[in-house]
Formats: C-alpha cells, sequence, structure tokens
C-alpha cells in the first residue's frame, strides 16, 4: 500500500488557474518576502528525467532528491517573489487535502528572470511574509 501511494505522487497531474476564486485572489498580486532559508529546485517533469520541460519550486529544508531534481540552490532569507497566479491540481485523488500552488515571479535576484517558479500555497501563508497590497480599483 506504501508503495501505491509512493508512485501515486509520481504521475503527471494537470491544474486549473483558480486565481480569480475568492478563496485564492487575495493572493494574486501581492509581494512576498521570505522569513527563513529555504531551497529553490529545477526539476525534470519528464518520464526519462531530461532536462525539459521542467518547474522550478520552493521548498523548506531539508528539501529533497532524486533522478527528478536538475538543480538546486540556496534561496535566502528576505528573497522576494510577487505572485502571479493560484492553481489547483485537478485530478490529486489521493491527496488528504487540496494541492495549491502559487505561480510567482522572483524579485531578488536576477537569476530567475522570465522564470515562474512554484511556490506551495501552505508555505507561502505560513513561511513568508506580505510586503504589498494590491491597489484596489475605486
Amino acid at each position: 500500500m506504501a508503495a501505491t501511494l509512493f508512485l501515486a505522487g509520481c504521475y503527471m497531474v494537470s491544474y486549473e488557474d483558480v486565481s480569480r476564486e475568492p478563496k485564492y485572489s487575495k493572493y494574486v498580486g501581492i509581494d512576498y518576502v521570505t522569513t527563513s532559508d529555504m531551497h529553490i529546485y529545477r526539476v525534470s517533469i519528464d518520464q526519462n528525467y531530461g532536462p525539459s520541460p521542467s518547474v522550478y519550486m520552493i521548498v523548506q529544508p531539508p528539501g529533497f532528491d532524486g533522478p527528478e531534481v536538475i538543480s538546486s540552490a540556496r534561496f535566502p532569507e528576505g528573497s522576494t517573489m510577487k505572485v502571479l497566479t493560484i492553481r489547483r491540481c485537478t485530478d490529486c485523488f489521493l491527496d488528504f487535502s487540496p494541492r495549491v500552488h502559487a505561480t510567482v515571479r522572483v524579485t531578488s535576484s536576477a537569476e530567475f528572470d522570465d522564470l515562474d517558479v512554484e511556490v506551495d500555497l501552505d508555505l507561502l501563508s505560513s513561511h513568508m511574509q506580505t510586503i504589498s497590497k494590491p491597489v484596489s480599483d475605486s
């Protein structure tokens, strides 16, 4: 049973943009700063672990390792990012809670310019602080 659960987490999944839903729209357009050191990973999403396609992910230490990891770097406390979209998994049937992540633009480092990076929504809420509020239309 444990092997089944492990393998279920490794299959290709689909996401839908839920940025406009009231529960998630409050995150979009907000700037965040990390409150502790983290890691940023480039992870292969190719079944054969090739370099393309891949995704960048910010995670808490200790992080993870495996053949899917293409590269990793320290993402230091005080790093900043802006939330672009919120996406929810549409076929993660074995998860105990919805798998939701924010797509962010890293603003504190040119190293990730023009790259969308993913952050688990729970991590965004628990280990990062807001540094701006969106401007409301009046």
